[in-house]
This record gives C-alpha cells, structure tokens and sequence, in this order.
C-alpha cells in the first residue's frame, strides 16, 4: 500500500496568513468602529431630534393649552399645525391608540400599539423602528403623552421615514467595506512580498545546507541584499562553509602529508630490516648504522602517533593535566639540555635569562612539550651563529616567557595559520602540522594564552603567559 506524503507547507506560508490575519482582524475592529460611528451619526442624531422636539412640544403644550376632555376635538387642528415638525408626519393619538389627526391630513386606519403608548414618559419618549403598515417603508416614531392633572388625554406622535437615511448608510458602510477589502488586499501583496523577502535567504540557506550535507564544501549564498539579521546569518554560513572548506583541504593535505611521512619511516624500516635479515651480521659498521637508522623512524613515527593521540584527546575533552609544583630555571635547564648536542652541530647558541626562586604550579611533562616543540622549531629555522633567547619575567599576576630566535621568520599570511591543526606552510617540511596547535591548546587548558610574533628574515618570538600568584604555587590550581 502506497504511502501518501502531505506536502509540508512552507514557513512563507505561515508569514503571509498571519500577517493577513492580524491584519484582517484590525481591519474588522475598524469597520465595527466605522459601523458604531455612521449609526450613531444617523439613527442616534434622527432619534435625539424627533425625542427632543417631542418633548419640548409637549411640555409647552401642557403650559400654553387648557387640555380638557370636551375641547381636544376643537384644538387638535391647532396643535396640529403648531407642533408639527418639518421633515416628519404628526400624529395625534388616543389612549385606545387610535389616530385622530394627522398633519398629512389623512387619517391612517391602523391604530398603535397600546403598549408603546403605556411604556411612554412626558421626559422619556418611546422610540420604535419599524415598517409602516400603509406603505411597508421603514419609518422611526416617537410617542410622548400629554397629561391633564396625571390623565393622559392624548399622545403626540412623530414619524419619519428611513428610506433615504438606510440609503445614505448603506453606500457609507459599503465604501467602508469597500475600503477595508482594499486595504486587506495591498496588506495581503505587502505581506507576500515582506515573506518573500525574508523567506527567499532561508531557502537559500536549506538549498546550501543540503548541498553541505552532501559534502559540496563550496555552498555559498548571496549576501549583502538582505535585512538585518538574515543577511548577517549569510554571511555567517558562508564563513562556516569557507572554514569547512578550509578544514576539508586540510583534511586531505593532512592525509597526503601523514601518509608520505608514515611511508618514508616505514620504507626505511623496512628496508633496512630486510637488510640485516639477509646480510652479514657480522659487519657490525652496517649492523649500527642500521639499527640506528630504525631507531631513528621509529622515534619518529611514535611522535606522530602521540601528536595524533593528543590532538584526538584534546578534541574529545578528554585530555587530562597532572600538575606539580616545579621550579622553572631548573625546567628550563633540563629541556634545553635535550638540544645541547644539536645546538653545537647546528652552530646555534640559545641563553636563559630568569629569576632565580620562581616556580609554578603546572603539568610538567606537558609544558615540558610545549617549550621543546617550541625550541625546536626555532633551531629549525635558524642559521649557524644565530642566537635563542629565552626569558621568563613576572609581571602583573602572570609569569611571561619568550622563546626569540633570528632565524627566516614568517609571512602574515603563514603567521595566521600557522597554530591551525594540520596546516604546515611548506607541503615539503615533514611533520603532521599539529606540534604548535596542541602547544596552543596545552597553554590554554593552564588557564594561558601563546601568542607568536614574527616578520620574514627577521626571526620569531613566541611568548607564553601563564597566571601567576607570586607564591611557590605559581599557578592557581588547575580543573
């Protein structure tokens, strides 16, 4: 049975129906509003004429008129003509709601609802809305009584017609409506255009980020054309992208550069393993010559195992420090040490400047890595009769040293790079590019920093500054 897929509706979708929405729902408030306004304006304004004129009519008819059962047939004329209202039909009506008179001068015969009559007030009228029932227009009349010593005697009745006024209302409400629905339209278009704006760098990005996951490491999208954040969020994908990039060549010069280095030792090895196994063991001169040789790659092949096995552990987090309280002129004695030999074949001097009581409170055998990797590098590099200096200075909480040499130094470009895991400036030189990346790493997990200076054919500095108390501890304590 086949499995149908619902097509997902996208995020511009939802932009665009909740702008519509809000929009939509601001726009019927203001209509209800507009609503509210225009029947307030006609119903309200007709009703408050109608009741106001009712009532002041009443109230001097009550004064200037004796009302009395035997004289309303003789002055209901009268009052007809004096208390009509332009514009309206006057009625004059009796308690029983039939019509007596009206200034129409015809006698309509429906009689009114005696309730209305009842429910009606000399200061508070009776308003009714409805159609008239001679001619089905919709007409609004008013209806106030006109007492003698409490007795009702007859009712004043106004009637106006609601035709023109429903007319006017509806064109009014329409062109509101009509307006609103315009309004809703160019907000809609708006919306749809915003949406598009801010969903088109998303898909772009979605589109990009598939490619990336497919490992097309060159996925790139426009920048500088967006709003704000969106376009900030490009072109933070794109450097992530550059930098993966960057790290995928690095990968693959990493794997170019340690599979050449692990052959040549291993050739070696090899080569000279089978040597021995099929030569003289009794010439001696080529039995030392080749086991020094195998001494050698293999040394060489067990530093690129524990560089690999340390740049893993750093990575994973799950590389430890053992500190100890150590003394440092005496630390740098015994690394520098370790190079007396090459420094007299190289022809290289290297000098130690340091206060004599300071120690600190650090993994020994990792700093210890740290300075010969450093140590080395600056022999490296330097010419015969070129001089290495070293300093270790306390100043502001922090033990300084420089490690200084004058040897070929490097390029900007290079010097960027140069603590970049696996990077190594020259594809030639040997080595797996880790040696100063995991130095970097080892000083910063003390709580350090290693910062590098140099310019070309002018030599290098490379300072390390650790934390210090100004105690035997040096070091606070380490996590």
């Amino acid at each position: 049975m086949e499995k149908m897929t619902k097509h997902k509706k996208g995020i511009r979708y939802y932009l665009m129906l909740q702008h519509v929405i809000v929009i939509s729902v601001a726009v019927l408030l203001f209509e209800f509003v507009v609503f509210i306004g225009l029947y307030q304006y006609y119903y309200r304004n007709t009703e408050e004429i109608l009741s106001s004129h009712a009532k002041n009519a009443v109230h001097f008819a009550m004064r200037s008129t004796e009302l009395s059962p035997f004289n309303l047939q003789y002055i209901i004329p009268e009052m007809i003509n004096d208390y009509q209202l332009k514009g309206t039909e006057m009625q004059i009506v009796s308690p029983s709601g039939n019509i007596l008179a009206s200034s129409s001068g015809f006698s309509p015969k429906y009689t009114v609802d005696r309730r209305l009559l009842q429910e009606s007030e000399v200061n508070q009228p009776v308003v009714w809305k409805g159609h008239n029932e001679g001619t089905e227009e919709r007409v609004m009349a008013v209806v106030v009584p006109l007492e003698n010593e409490e007795e009702r005697l007859i009712y004043f009745r106004y009637i106006t017609s609601l035709e023109r006024i429903d007319k006017v209302f509806k064109k009014q409400m329409s062109l509101s409506l009509g307006i609103g629905l315009a309004i809703i339209l160019v907000a809609s278009l708006l919306s749809l255009a915003f949406a598009k704006q801010i969903t088109t760098p998303l898909i772009q990005l979605t589109k990009a980020s598939k490619r990336l996951s497919k490992g097309e490491y060159d996925a790139m999208i426009s920048q500088g054309k967006y709003l704000g954040e969106l376009d900030t969020l490009a072109k933070s994908f794109n450097e992530m992208t550059h930098g993966l990039l960057q790290h995928e060549k690095m990968k693959n010069q990493f794997i170019s550069s340690v599979s050449h280095e692990l052959r040549t030792p291993l050739t070696s090895i090899k080569g000279w393993s089978d040597t021995l196994l099929t030569g003289d063991l009794k010439n001696w001169k080529e039995v030392r010559q080749g086991l020094h040789i195998i001494s050698e790659e293999a040394s060489r092949l067990t530093e690129m195992v524990e560089n690999l096995l340390d740049f893993s552990s750093i990575n994973n987090q799950s590389f430890t420090l053992n500190p100890t309280t150590f003394h440092v002129p005496t630390f740098l004695s015994d690394v520098i040490l370790q190079f007396e030999k090459l420094c007299k074949k190289k022809g290289i001097e290297i000098t130690v400047q340091t206060s004599p009581d300071v120690s600190i409170y650090a993994d020994r055998n990792r700093m210890k890595q740290v300075f010969i990797n450093v140590i080395d590098n600056a022999i490296k590099y330097s010419q015969p009769g070129e001089l290495i200096e070293i300093n270790a200075t306390v100043q502001c909480g922090r033990i300084i040293f420089s490690i200084k040499d004058e040897g070929q130094g490097m390029t900007e470009e290079v010097l960027e790079q140069v603590t970049t895991p696996f990077y190594k400036g020259n594809s030639n030189t040997s080595g797996t590019g880790l040696g100063l990346s995991i130095c970097k790493d080892i000083v910063e997990l003390h709580h350090g920093e290693l910062h590098i200076e140099s310019k070309l054919d002018k030599g290098t500095n490379v300072i390390i500054s650790l934390p210090y108390d100004g105690t035997q501890d040096g070091l606070q304590s380490l996590p």
